[in-house]
């Protein structure tokens, strides 16, 4: 390709003027912060001027165990030592075994269905 001065390159002069255009790049995330993202179900909505974070699944469920009375007992039970197969996990998520315990709440029931 040769450089032709005026007006065919008006574009290509602006943009190497611009320094933000030349300091332009992608940075890739490491693998692990990759992995544990995807474990957590989460994602980045970006544009110029915000970043978004939205609650993953498992936060709304971990809240909606919170008022199911049902995993309530379960979960008191659990700290008594009298149920059997299931867990809380270090961020108080209840598990039946390697399943999440998911509440009686519609919006979860829907997002899960």
């Amino acid at each position: 390709m040769n450089y032709h001065p005026g007006k065919a390159n008006v574009v290509a002069d602006a943009l190497s003027r611009k320094s933000y255009a030349n300091g332009l790049g992608m940075t890739l995330m490491p693998a692990e912060l990759c992995a544990e993202m995807d474990h957590l179900n989460l994602s980045f909505v970006t544009n110029a001027m915000e970043l978004v974070i939205e609650p993953t699944l498992e936060q709304e469920i971990r809240k909606g165990q919170l008022e199911d009375e049902k995993l309530k007992e379960i979960a008191e039970n659990v700290v008594l030592g009298k149920a059997p197969r299931f867990r809380i996990d270090e961020n108080g998520t209840l598990w039946f075994g390697k399943r999440i315990c998911v509440p009686e709440v519609k919006a979860i029931r829907d997002a899960i269905l």
